[in-house]
């Protein structure tokens, strides 16, 4: 039976590395094993299709360290929280046992980023129910993380990436259809101007100012953190 350290649910390819690659590729280097799980493989996307995604999700995870990367099938475009859907979720849990669990955040200008987040936690819950039948044993990660996508929140805690953020934007631009003027011979998107980058890189920094380091990713529980020991924690400087 597998088991890893981090289970990342993603709408699209590429959502991953937006939200949390810092934090995926500091896992990995630590010697942490990470998967990602994608909902669906963006054949809905003005520029590209579902077969260069697929070439260039290979490529960004090779950036990321994954240990292993999976696409549900989804439909782009029409992600919905369905029996089905959930079962597939569930499923993934189960076989890759981790002990967190990387959500999106569930408020987002993108619908399927915001369905994608109530997919993921509904199958992530319906993964530890004994009668919810997947073909594999129940099993239900310890924590649960949220992290950003278009929308973003005032987080929980930060994850210092600043050793990362060089790599996490290598991972973001192998998707050069999608971020890359000169990527696709189609027309120009939002994620294809300069602002995208600009916007990406400064909410690093200003999370990392936030924790008096270059640059930071942010993440929300819900709930409540149990701590044994608070003189453990670490805190920014001011």
């Amino acid at each position: 039976m597998n088991s890893i350290d981090v289970l990342v649910f993603a709408a699209h390819p590429d959502d991953a590395e937006i939200g949390c690659g810092g934090t995926i590729i500091k896992c990995s280097e630590q010697g942490r094993r990470v998967v990602v799980v994608d909902f669906v493989r963006g054949e809905l996307g003005t520029r590209g299709n579902a077969e260069t995604r697929q070439r260039e999700s290979e490529a960004a995870s090779h950036m990321l360290g994954l240990h292993a990367r999976e696409n549900l099938g989804l439909v782009d475009g029409d992600i919905r929280n369905t029996l089905n859907a959930k079962r597939q979720v569930a499923d993934a849990v189960r076989r890759w046992r981790p002990r967190a669990a990387f959500l999106p955040y569930w408020i987002d200008r993108h619908p399927d980023h915001a369905n994608a987040s109530c997919l993921a936690y509904d199958g992530t819950f319906l993964a530890g129910l004994p009668r919810f039948e997947t073909g594999n044993p129940p099993f239900r990660p310890s924590r649960v993380y949220y992290y950003m996508g278009w929308e973003a929140f005032d987080p929980t805690f930060i994850v210092d990436v600043s050793d990362q953020a060089r790599r996490k934007m290598e991972a973001i631009h192998a998707y050069s259809t999608q971020f890359r003027p000169e990527g696709w011979d189609g027309p120009q998107t939002r994620l294809t101007q300069p602002s995208t980058d600009r916007r990406i890189r400064s909410r690093m920094a200003y999370y990392g100012s936030l924790i008096d380091r270059s640059y930071g990713e942010g993440f929300l529980i819900r709930g409540r953190l149990a701590v044994e020991d608070p003189l453990t924690l670490s805190f920014s400087s001011f």
